[in-house]
């Protein structure tokens, strides 16, 4: 009887719980950013509002007897802040639940016992205030050091002993390193079409240095990428004895062919899409082959792309060879471009660098109101050569490395083109984290030696340039149409600020030389300033910038992924 009366409460109760469509947090909060700010607040209450490129999804409402539940999880989220004596009440308004916070003094570490050889990766210190995430962070930072320099078989006991009649936490902290350890065989357990020596060549170690954790994830990332297993299993060595780890592979080919479509805005091209049919292991052994095509409100792009990750040669050694074949119509405002081009590149690493080299091929059909753009038909045949160095953490979403290129390209006469040349192209970029901030920076450095339409310029200003100016508007223009230049120099400044893992702010300082004179560096500087938002999506950064460039006005900017 009396459990039929339970349950019977229990469904009236759920029946007639208001609903409210608001929840505020008041007392001691953060009103911008910080430990106890709104967004942090609701997602320790277990909140999730839709993100903002989900402008479909309605906001979430909220239940009274759901407010229970509020109030004991921002109770353990503040106790977990180091605030064991905190108060957190409830309210509500026709519309609206209030929670208030009463933080209280909070509690603080009295006494710390560690190796001096540990010290310097704790996150927190004698008499500051006691924080969970302090604590664990901690012991991640030690057990990654472990783990990156030879010692996968540490043993580390941690404790943080809380008394709350004499508010303090003493901290205790004993690590065993265990015995050095170095990488040892390898053995492959492949199931694929691809040739061991192609997964050897994605494999970051090597036998008989010094073992490192990191090297075996980012080998497993590198294998990953390739497209082509549904199972990557990277296992080592668990013998606490042995220094030397052995490591065992297994590999199971999963789909590698695959369609995939996108359809976007941004500032430069205007609303655009695309498709795209890519084989990740055409015929075996990571051969790459793609189809595809864009469109936008510029025009269309189409490509056949070819790739092979190996050629033998017995004076050259193992190469790789691309070949990637498009034609297309672009529109840019001040000539019509008809285009279409052949690139063979070949590739090799050599004394840790990325080298490519090839020929390229144009037939060009210009159209333009704009007499200086020569409009006509032109064959162009080129030689080019590029040198990369790339320490990047990520491409798409970089906080931390270098990158360092040089590209340079020859047209000539004598291999059948209309235009004589020599294009050279130099950059530069340093990204530094300083949580929660990232600084990066970049530079470019381009010439021509030799006068050629403008539609073989350069071109600054946009998205990706200088973004105090439109797409390609920077510099010398005939007209209302810009010319661009044989010289340019274009650098950025920027500075991002982390208020969640996902959203950041950004403020930047751009600032760029165009010359129409050959090797002419002594032009006047375009600056430019401005703010911008970050997202970070499933595709990548969502971006938006404002820019605004000295002489007034301004820009902006949409697009997808990091500036540098």
């Amino acid at each position: 009887m009396k459990k039929s009366i339970y349950i019977i409460l229990t469904i009236f109760t759920l029946l007639n719980a208001k609903t409210f469509n608001n929840i505020e947090f008041r007392g001691d909060v953060d009103l911008i950013t910080g430990e106890f700010d709104r967004t942090t607040l609701l997602k320790a209450s277990h909140i999730e509002y839709p993100p903002i490129y989900k402008f479909w999804k309605k906001d979430p409402t909220f239940k009274s007897s759901d407010i229970k539940n509020y109030v004991s999880s921002i109770t353990d989220y503040s106790k977990s802040m180091g605030y064991y004596r905190v108060k957190v009440t409830s309210s509500t308004d026709e519309d609206t639940i209030y929670i208030y916070i009463k933080k209280n003094r909070p509690i603080k570490i009295s006494s710390i016992n560690i190796d001096k050889e540990f010290e310097k990766f704790l996150q927190f210190k004698k008499n500051s205030r006691f924080k969970t995430v302090d604590f664990t962070n901690s012991k991640k930072r030690i057990t990654r050091f472990l783990e990156e320099n030879g010692y996968p078989h540490y043993s580390m006991k941690a404790k943080a002993f809380v008394d709350l009649d004499l508010y303090r936490v003493d901290i205790n902290i004993s690590i065993d390193k265990g015995i050095k350890s170095y990488f040892g065989a390898t053995e492959i357990n492949n199931s694929s079409d691809v040739d061991d020596f192609l997964i050897e060549k994605e494999l970051e170690y090597k036998k008989d240095e010094l073992y490192n954790i990191s090297k075996v994830e980012d080998s497993y990332d590198n294998l990953y990428r390739l497209g082509v297993f549904d199972k990557i299993k990277i296992e080592t060595d668990s013998n606490r004895s042995n220094s030397k780890k052995d490591i065992d592979i297994l590999l199971r080919q999963g789909r590698t062919k695959e369609f995939v479509s996108n359809i976007g805005y941004d500032t430069e091209d205007g609303a655009r899409g695309g498709a795209e049919y890519i084989d990740h292991n055409f015929f075996g052994n990571l051969r790459e082959f793609r189809l595809g095509a864009k469109v936008s409100q510029r025009g269309f792009d189409s490509h056949i792309d070819y790739y092979d990750p190996r050629l033998e040669n017995p004076w050259l050694g193992d190469f790789s060879f691309r070949n990637e074949f498009n034609f297309g119509k672009w529109d840019y405002d001040s000539y019509i471009e008809n285009r279409v081009k052949d690139r063979v590149t070949f590739g090799k690493s050599f004394i840790g660098l990325d080298h490519f080299f090839g020929f390229q091929t144009e037939y060009l059909d210009v159209t333009s109101d704009v007499p200086a753009f020569l409009e006509g038909n032109y064959l162009i045949n080129s030689l080019f050569y590029k040198i990369v160095i790339d320490n990047r953490d990520s491409k798409m979403d970089a906080k931390s490395g270098t990158y360092y290129s040089l590209y340079l390209e020859k047209s000539m006469k004598q291999l059948g083109s209309d235009i004589d040349y020599l294009k050279i192209l130099g950059e530069a970029r340093y990204i530094k984290e300083f949580k929660p901030f990232v600084l990066a920076s970049k530079i470019k450095v381009g010439s021509i030696t030799k006068q050629t339409p403008p539609f073989k310029h350069f071109f600054l200003g946009g998205a990706m340039s200088n973004r105090g100016y439109e797409y390609r508007d920077l510099g010398e223009h005939e007209g209302k149409y810009p010319i661009g230049g044989l010289s340019a120099i274009d650098g950025s400044l920027e500075a991002r600020y982390y208020l969640t893992d996902n959203f950041s702010v950004v403020s930047f300082f751009d600032t760029s030389k165009l010359s129409n004179e050959v090797n002419d560096f002594s032009k006047e500087w375009y600056n430019s300033y401005g703010l911008g938002l970050r997202y970070l999506s499933i595709i990548g950064p969502l971006r938006l910038d404002v820019g605004y460039p000295q002489e007034g006005g301004f820009a902006l900017h949409l697009g997808i992924g990091q500036v540098f």
